[in-house]
């Protein structure tokens, strides 16, 4: 009996010991090695909807209107070792028309109005075999609008407004830097649930590291399939992922545990994102925008002057910055983002306004704005499960601006101010699970703001403090 008893025990105890080295080994799981397989997507989503309303008082009124819009909209998404590429076009057509009826007084009002805005943009980023890379990319975009307003009365007076805006931007950058940022939210979700199947006894073997990071690159490609049924998408989820389990052997037996298991695990176990990895980028962005408006207003009810405006307004923004990203997550449970960034800015605007009626002078006006910035925030993150999070971030920022601005209308007036400005802000939040039954989601976010205007004449400061905070408890007694 003793003979058996001690071979017995230390069975016993190698496998208490395994199955412990095992758990061990899937907490320290490296999730800054994850890196995500080739995934090519492409989404296309169409939509419309129309409106409308009649109504009807036999002694008053009749009122009428109908809207619609259609919108359209693609994304192509690719992401290789050596190129990560978006591509995104979308358009939108809306148009409104409403009418009404004053049957005392026999008035009547129309009003209606068309908008068009159509966009198509591109980002590149290509990398070498040690993610020394080149960023480019850019966007075009163009919006027409029109609208009309008539109000005529019983002697067949009008009063009368349209107006008409055209716009159009151009947009690019293009950067050099090495390093590189993955989302390995995957790989996070994969050890949930080799963890939850090894604490319900689900797992019929261990899984290496190798199966642990190939587990994890087939949750990211099926997640990247295009499914328009979100139920059919979850199914072929859970099939894939299933199928992975069956086809090494790793389950014991496909029963109702095992299936729960799985289904919660998928569902909870990526709503918090992880990455990892770092980036310091070098990126000049210059920008155009163009935006032209029209009104014209006649009146022959209302006591008022007519009215016909042009402003032709140009917009050219110079962007030079350096950014440095670090996400670190420090073993399952905490996550270390650090951001920082220098910024330099050169903003000009240019407005010339016409009056066609009544006859004036054009009104011009020009204005530079000159700044630059340091950015630098630290986020700390904890993760002690699938459904809950607390968060801690501290930010920081320090600014440097020089505004000139100029106006001609007959008198030419130049402004001139410098001033230097901070901000400092701390965040913490959470939702967290005490229990299954309570759980408590809160935020609070503090701020101050100072500011030193015209630091060159009669100086000007400003400090402004902020606080603000959200707390909720839920607790579930049956």
């Amino acid at each position: 009996m003793k003979k058996t008893f001690i071979p017995g025990f230390i069975l016993c105890f190698i496998g208490t010991f395994s199955m412990s080295s095992i758990a061990q080994e899937y907490k320290n799981f490296d999730l800054s090695k994850y890196y995500t397989p080739d995934i090519v997507r492409n989404q296309l989503d169409l939509s419309g909807s129309s409106a409308g309303a009649f109504n009807s008082s036999l002694d008053y009124s009749k009122d009428n209107n109908i809207n619609g819009n259609l919108n359209a909209a693609f994304s192509n998404y690719k992401s290789t070792r050596k190129l990560i590429r978006t591509i995104d076009a979308t358009i939108s057509l809306s148009g409104a028309i409403s009418n009404s009826n004053e049957l005392t007084t026999r008035a009547n009002r129309q009003d209606g109005g068309f908008n068009n805005i159509a966009g198509i943009g591109t980002s590149y980023q290509l990398f070498n075999p040690t993610n020394k890379f080149l960023s480019f990319g850019g966007n075009i975009n163009y919006g027409y609008g029109s609208g009309f307003s008539n109000q005529v009365d019983s002697l067949k007076k009008t009063d009368a407004n349209t107006n008409n805006r055209l716009s159009a931007g151009l947009n690019a950058y293009i950067g050099v830097g090495i390093g590189r940022i993955e989302n390995v939210t995957d790989a996070q979700q994969a050890v949930y649930l080799i963890e939850a199947f090894t604490k319900n006894n689900v797992l019929g073997r261990d899984l290496s590291t190798n199966e642990i990071f190939s587990l994890s690159q087939e949750i990211s490609r099926v997640k990247n399939k295009r499914f328009l049924d979100a139920r059919l998408h979850l199914m072929d989820e859970v099939s894939h992922v299933d199928s992975f389990f069956v086809a090494n052997n790793l389950i014991k037996k496909s029963d109702a545990n095992y299936f729960t298991t799985l289904y919660d695990i998928w569902m909870y176990g990526d709503k918090f994102e992880r990455k990892a990895g770092q980036s310091i980028e070098l990126r000049f962005a210059p920008s155009a925008r163009i935006d032209n408006y029209y009104n014209k207003s006649t009146y022959e009810i209302s006591n008022n002057t007519d009215s016909e405006i042009k402003n032709n307004f140009l917009n050219t923004v110079y962007n030079l910055s350096l950014i440095y990203n670090y996400e670190k997550p420090f073993n399952q449970k905490w996550q270390h983002s650090v951001n920082a960034s220098l910024v330099g800015t050169v903003l000009n605007n240019d407005l010339t306004r016409e009056y066609l009626l009544p006859i004036n002078p054009d009104s011009k006006s020009a204005s530079i704005n000159e700044y630059a910035q340091a950015n630098a925030s630290y986020k700390l993150g904890f993760y002690p499960n699938t459904r809950t999070n607390l968060f801690a971030q501290i930010s920081q920022s320090v600014g440097y601006n020089f505004y000139a601005s100029s106006t001609s209308n007959g008198n030419t007036q130049v402004n001139v101010t410098k001033s230097l400005s901070g901000g400092t802000h701390l965040d913490l939040g959470t939702y967290y699970y005490f229990s299954p039954q309570l759980r408590l989601s809160a935020e609070a976010h503090v701020s101050n703001y100072h500011q030193i205007n015209d630091i060159t004449g009669s100086s000007q400061i400003h400090n402004t403090f902020n606080s603000n905070f959200s707390v909720g408890v839920n607790y579930s007694f049956f």
